[in-house]
C-alpha cells in the first residue's frame, strides 16, 4: 500500500504518483487506531506494581507499567518512587474490582493514587472518600 504525502490518500503498490494531486507516494504501514488506555492506579512500591500487573494479566486483563520514579543515589527517595499501572478503559472497572478484592489495594477516585484502607482522606490530594 502506498500513501500520498500531499493528500494522505492511499493507493495500491502499482502507483508511484498520486493520480489525484500528482504527489509522490511513499510506503504506508497500516496502523490500527491506538487503544483507549487509562491509568488504573499509581503505586508507590515498584515491586508491588509488578505483582499487581502479573495478577491482572493472569486474570486476562492486559496492562502496562510506567515508571515515573525519581531515583536518587544510592536509593530511591521516599514517596518519589511511583509506578503507574495502565490498562484498557474497557477493562479498568473489572481490574479495579479485582485489585480491591484480592490485593486490598484501594485507589483514590480523584488522583488515582494508592491509599490505605484506613485512610478517610487521601494523603496525596486531600479528597475524602465520601
Amino acid at each position: 500500500m502506498q500513501l500520498c504525502q500531499r493528500c494522505d490518500e492511499r493507493f495500491s503498490d502499482t502507483h508511484s504518483f498520486c493520480p489525484d494531486c500528482n504527489g509522490q507516494l511513499v510506503a504506508w504501514i497500516g496502523q490500527e487506531e491506538a487503544p483507549d488506555i487509562v491509568v488504573l492506579c499509581t503505586v508507590l512500591d515498584e515491586a508491588k506494581a509488578h505483582i499487581m500487573r502479573g495478577f491482572l494479566e493472569s486474570e486476562g486483563i492486559p496492562c502496562q507499567l510506567e515508571n515515573i520514579s525519581f531515583h536518587a543515589a544510592p536509593a530511591p527517595v521516599a514517596d518519589l518512587t511511583k509506578v503507574r499501572l495502565w490498562t484498557l478503559r474497557e477493562d479498568s472497572e473489572r481490574a479495579s474490582q479485582l485489585l480491591e478484592e484480592r490485593e486490598k489495594v484501594l485507589v483514590c477516585f480523584a488522583c488515582k493514587m494508592e491509599v490505605l484502607v484506613e485512610d478517610v482522606v487521601c494523603p496525596h490530594c486531600g479528597e475524602s472518600e465520601d
